[in-house]
């Protein structure tokens, strides 16, 4: 179990986002302050500014804008974000070009869940799914350069270090992460319970939604009503006015039957009476988001929020407060964030640095929090702060950066074998030249790729 020393140390590490806590953000559903303009992309200089000058208001400010450009309304009704195809759909439209139509947009269970060797069962209670999606951009890169297919993989692996081509500037990946509310999961008054964060226990084996004991209630009936910062039910059956949200606090869609079908297959359900059906509502509880505005990417993630104005960790009230003048939706403002702009700091350089500074924690808690630490490789997931050595082989101790970095594969085997891809780890800085690199091929922060491999091209 993790000593008293390393929570002293955790708590001091943790006090870095959230001391100086600035007046709290009131606008939401009153008075509109003026709408700022932040570049996107902006220019890797001047994001690298606001890394080496520890400028988190700079940082912040341009995360909350990217998640104004992904849920930005466009044409047809569709958020910007749900307009972009998922790996699968790039991968038919390369391999049957001259199609009319393709493949629709199909749930599939978060690819961490089986790269991490974690159970089904594990997650029974969530039954959460992601559509990775990548941004226009992104996706010209994976056509042009054939990125999904395992001959030109090996192609691109010579020599004791490989690399793909990077993505360009522009390039957006993203990991959307729903809940779908199934008709047998609401109640006769039309509420759907479930469970909602309210910030992190550090256990070894890992903090999964079933041991959260917190949770909010949805009244899916047809209503104008939101509730913009509201309360948690630490009993999760006790149904109140400040504890009941709507679908109006979430960025929500019907499915179709290719979402439904999808839906029903990743998470194993054969019931007819609890499978979801077309016209089901999907909510989304959680995003990452990865911007190739850095030759390290930028990282933010997002996840719903019952009190947005005042977020658990690890986000901050500093993080909420910079949303103010950002102009986002109703919807889109009942989300928290996290940013991982670096893996520790000081941030270190591309090639020689050292596992020392302060820790950078990015986790979602739809995503990782369930990872104990026997997910992680405990020989690279730490970081020296002080002197002391902090252990970060949980999900709760992660960071986008670190993670993303180790995404590769070795070609030379099986590319869904054990040894073929690192395993993953925590927050810890990691060099290009790292011995977890050798005889493998990176692929650009994008385990996006990894788990898209056409064996058969």
């Amino acid at each position: 179990m993790k000593t008293i020393q390393f929570i002293a140390v955790l708590t001091s590490i943790l006090i870095v986002t959230s001391c100086n806590k600035p007046k709290k953000d009131d606008q939401y559903g009153s008075v509109v302050p003026p709408v700022e303009t932040y570049q996107y992309p902006s220019d890797s200089t001047t994001i690298n500014k606001w890394i080496a000058n520890d400028n988190f208001k700079a940082m912040y400010k341009h995360s909350w804008y990217v998640w104004k450009h992904l849920t930005s309304s466009v044409e047809g009704g569709k958020l910007t974000y749900q307009t972009w195809a998922s790996p699968q759909q790039i991968l038919d439209k390369m391999n049957n070009p001259t199609k009319n139509e393709f493949m629709g947009l199909r749930f599939n269970k978060p690819n961490q869940f089986g790269h991490a060797k974690l159970k089904q069962t594990d997650f029974d209670d969530t039954d959460i799914v992601e559509v990775v999606a990548y941004n226009p951009s992104a996706e010209k890169y994976a056509v042009d350069n054939k990125i999904f297919y395992l001959s030109t993989l090996k192609a691109m692996q010579t020599g004791e270090y490989s690399q793909i081509p990077e993505f360009p500037h522009d390039a957006i990946t993203i990991k959307p992460v729903y809940k779908v509310i199934t008709q047998n999961s609401v109640s006769s008054e039309g509420i759907y319970t479930m469970a909602a964060w309210h910030g992190p226990e550090y256990k070894d084996k890992g903090y999964p939604e079933k041991e959260w004991k917190s949770c909010i209630h949805v009244d899916t009936n047809a209503s104008t009503k939101s509730n913009p910062n509201g309360r948690l039910d630490y009993e999760c059956n006790n149904v109140t006015a400040e504890n009941t949200f709507y679908l109006n606090d979430f960025i929500h869609f019907s499915i179709d039957k290719s979402l439904a079908d999808s839906y029903n297959s990743s998470n194993n359900i054969t019931d007819p009476t609890k499978q979801a059906k077309e016209g089901d509502i999907a909510l989304l509880v959680g995003m990452h988001v990865g911007t190739k505005e850095i030759k390290r990417w930028v990282w933010q993630t997002f996840w719903w929020s019952a009190t947005p104005d005042t977020p658990s960790i690890p986000s901050s009230d500093d993080i909420a407060s910079a949303r103010s003048g950002i102009g986002l939706s109703n919807q889109a403002r009942h989300y928290a964030m996290d940013i991982a702009y670096s893996m520790v700091i000081p941030a270190q350089p591309y090639v020689g640095g050292k596992n020392e500074g302060e820790l950078v924690i990015g986790f979602n808690p739809y995503l990782e929090s369930g990872f104990g630490n026997d997910v992680f490789d405990a020989k690279t997931s730490y970081v020296y702060s002080n002197g002391a050595k902090i252990e970060t082989n949980l999900g709760t101790m992660s960071n986008c950066m670190s993670c993303h970095m180790s995404a590769a594969v070795n070609t030379a085997v099986s590319v869904n074998s054990n040894v073929s891809s690192p395993p993953y780890v925590g927050d810890t800085y990691l060099s290009y030249k790292d011995s977890i690199f050798q005889k493998r091929l990176m692929l650009d922060f994008a385990w996006s790729i990894q788990s898209n491999i056409d064996t058969l091209k």
